[in-house]
């Protein structure tokens, strides 16, 4: 895992101030702060229905906020569950979605070659497997060189050999192209492989906090974590 975590800098991949968002009457987020640093991967974990996915999709610019703010210096990259590749189109097409310019099919090559298909531009998403599709996924949000990179648990669907292999991967990317991450995830052990900093969510809000977990650490912060979603007693009467 990253053993680094970049310094507070003066223009950090996405702030959040006292953000509030809400659907009728009830409030899911409310009051919530955080900051993520350029090339920082922080990981997002709580029980389901505590407001995760809801505060991707609001960096993302995809939700309205009732209130706070949110300052990021640009549109951020989303990977979700599903790769949402558009099947009537090649790889390389739905790489460069949305990109302008003559050197598009170029700019979609060097993405596919990072992720391990640069021999698949001509080819179909109906013509992947799952990791695959993932892969391309990746490239078309890495291929904007975003400065935020949200992951919706992309990994979720994949068995246990190709997990492992994209968290390979993504580490891999993420140190080369420096984008904040925000990986939203069920996965204690997905997220101490992968980032640096992990957070759990409770009704609303960040209640719980670690930074740089070392392999050394890695247990007893699992057991921490598990604590603080509220499962410990049952993985240990398992």
């Amino acid at each position: 895992m990253n053993a680094h975590v970049p310094p507070l800098s003066p223009s950090p991949a996405v702030t959040v101030s006292g953000l509030r968002r809400s659907y009728g009457e009830r409030t899911v987020i409310s009051g919530l702060n955080l900051r993520i640093e350029r090339g920082e991967f922080v990981a997002l974990l709580g029980e389901s229905g505590c407001g995760k996915t809801t505060l991707l999709r609001a960096l993302a610019g995809l939700d309205p906020i009732q209130g706070g703010r949110i300052d990021a210096p640009r549109r951020p990259a989303v990977v979700f569950q599903e790769h949402r590749l558009l099947p009537w189109d090649s790889l390389w097409r739905n790489v460069s979605l949305g990109m302008t310019g003559h050197d598009l099919r170029e700019r979609a090559t060097a993405a596919l070659t990072e992720v391990g298909l640069g021999n698949r531009l001509d080819d179909w998403p109906r013509n992947l497997s799952g990791g695959q599709a993932q892969r391309v996924a990746l490239a078309r949000a890495l291929v904007q060189e975003p400065e935020l990179l949200l992951l919706d648990e992309p990994f979720a669907a994949l068995d246990a050999l190709t997990r492992i292999r994209m968290h390979a991967l993504v580490k891999e990317l993420v140190a080369r192209h420096q984008p904040g991450v925000l990986l939203v995830t069920h996965d204690v052990d997905e997220a101490i492989a992968l980032a640096d900093r992990i957070l759990v969510m409770r009704s609303g809000a960040i209640a719980f906090e670690h930074e740089a977990v070392t392999p050394i650490a890695a247990a007893s912060i699992r057991s921490r974590l598990l604590e603080e979603l509220g499962v410990a007693a049952t993985t240990e009467a398992a």
